[in-house]
């Protein structure tokens, strides 16, 4: 197996920042990889076609690849959270069962995920009743290839899980900046050199995750020569049955979560393509907070799942504590960016006035929920990390659910300003029910070690 990079020993914070530093670039790389398509998309008109039914369309079918995503946490937080137990616990061998299954669930549910996108494709569209045309047009363009090759992702996400669960994030970041890098290289020559415009970006993005897939197979099977990948023999069905446990209420979670947000997308349609086009601009600008805080929360679960596994509950007390008085300062520059430069951070994208002046309103709203999103990031890491992933699951899927009658009451008076306000209330709620679990938990972590221990013991003899 991999090298192993244990953080149950040293110093909390410095090994914090060691494994969250990776995983920091490599969302870092991420964000610029979105920003990067958008950017380039956003300049489609000099080959003959409309910029803000570009973005709009690109925005649209985001959603699917959301909802994917969904899928995709429920074999990646599981298998991580599976291998950095076994990790903490010493038991080199649960890490490889856990690591080949948990590629063959991605596998299989990337799989069937293509295979349903391309049968349903014009249904999707259809959930959003977009009234232009061209936006139709566009998003039918970028939806088979998108689709029909997402199951790559699933795969590539296989792999990031593994070596997130080993401490190794370093990996992730080399491996992952290979496909940023061939995506930078393809966007503009794909969608302006060639003028496949649309077309282009997803053909640009398909193959910079195909590299990256290609490069994970060979690093992993010069790690693990005697473990042949997608094979069905290394099949577990208890290993299954445990990634699926932690791994479903956060997919479950991802999933609704991307329902509610087409549910406001329709609301959005409905005041016209630049506010669709200025919001989805603006979500691409917030992702300084939610793709940083989400990269957070990946190391905050493997530190805390290996310390757990390893029994060492006051380094898991500490490391939340300090991580906190780094990432809440750094919420409230990006919230003072959104409201002190939100001009400036929409004309990198997009130069139509009014679709800048939509995202203005946007980012401006927002700002308020930088730093709530980042304490329920936070949360969320630590309760993935102990096991208890339905917890940040069951907050996230009440907070979100709360949306919809906001987006009701409050459209009526101040239309789209009304949506953008739902999102920060329901923010500040999940935040703070976060909050209050949290200050419960930590102070009853040794309690659940020890009980959880005196269970699988009776499991154990009854056996």
């Amino acid at each position: 197996m991999k090298k192993i990079y244990n953080v149950t020993e040293g110093p909390i914070l410095k090994k914090m920042l060691l494994l969250a530093l990776p995983i920091l670039l490599t969302t870092l790389s991420q964000i610029a990889y979105n920003l990067t398509d958008i950017f380039w998309i956003g300049r489609v008109d000099s080959i003959g076609m409309d910029q803000t039914n570009a973005v709009a369309a690109v925005g649209t079918v985001s959603y699917l690849t959301w909802f994917a995503f969904g899928f995709i946490l429920i074999a990646k937080i599981g298998t991580s959270v599976k291998v950095s137990h076994a990790v903490g616990k010493k038991e080199i061998e649960k890490v490889n069962v856990f690591a080949a299954n948990g590629l063959l669930l991605e596998a299989f549910l990337g799989i069937i995920l293509a295979i349903s996108i391309l049968i349903f494709k014009d249904e999707f569209l259809s959930i959003f009743n977009i009234e232009t045309p061209q936006i139709v047009e566009y998003a039918l363009m970028y939806i088979p290839i998108i689709g029909g090759f997402i199951f790559i992702q699933f795969i590539v996400n296989g792999f990031v899980a593994i070596n997130e669960g080993l401490g190794q994030t370093k990996i992730n970041l080399l491996v992952l900046a290979i496909g940023f890098v061939f995506n930078m290289i393809l966007d503009p020559l794909l969608i302006l050199v060639f003028k496949l415009g649309i077309t282009g970006a997803a053909i640009a993005t398909v193959s910079s995750q195909a590299v990256t897939l290609i490069v994970f197979i060979f690093i992993y099977k010069k790690h693990n020569p005697s473990i042949k990948i997608f094979r069905l023999k290394n099949l577990n069905v208890n290993a299954l049955k445990e990634i699926v446990g932690i791994g479903l209420p956060v997919g479950l979670q991802s999933m609704l979560f991307t329902v509610i947000s087409i549910y406001i997308a329709r609301e959005v349609f409905a005041f016209g393509p630049n506010v669709v086009a200025g919001q989805r601009v603006g979500v691409q600008i917030e992702q300084l907070t939610w793709m940083i805080s989400s990269g957070f929360q990946s190391a905050i679960t493997v530190f805390v799942g290996q310390n757990f596994g390893a029994k060492e509950f006051a380094r898991i007390k500490r490391s939340v504590f300090d991580i906190s008085l780094v990432l809440i300062p750094y919420a409230l520059v990006i919230s003072l960016m959104l409201v002190l430069i939100p001009e400036q951070l929409m004309r990198i994208f997009i130069s139509e006035d009014s679709t800048v002046n939509a995202g203005i309103t946007y980012l401006t709203i927002l700002s308020i929920s930088q730093v709530f999103m980042i304490i329920e990031s936070i949360g969320a890491g630590f309760f993935n990390g102990i096991g208890k992933s339905y917890i940040p699951s069951i907050v996230g899927i009440v907070g979100n659910s709360i949306r919809i009658p906001f987006v009701i009451i409050l459209t009526k008076t101040l239309f789209e300003k009304g949506i953008w306000w739902s999102l920060n209330i329901s923010s500040v709620f999940k935040a703070v029910i976060i909050i209050i679990v949290f200050v419960y938990l930590i102070t009853h972590l040794q309690d659940m070690r020890t009980n959880k221990l005196v269970v699988n013991k009776r499991k154990t003899q009854s056996a």
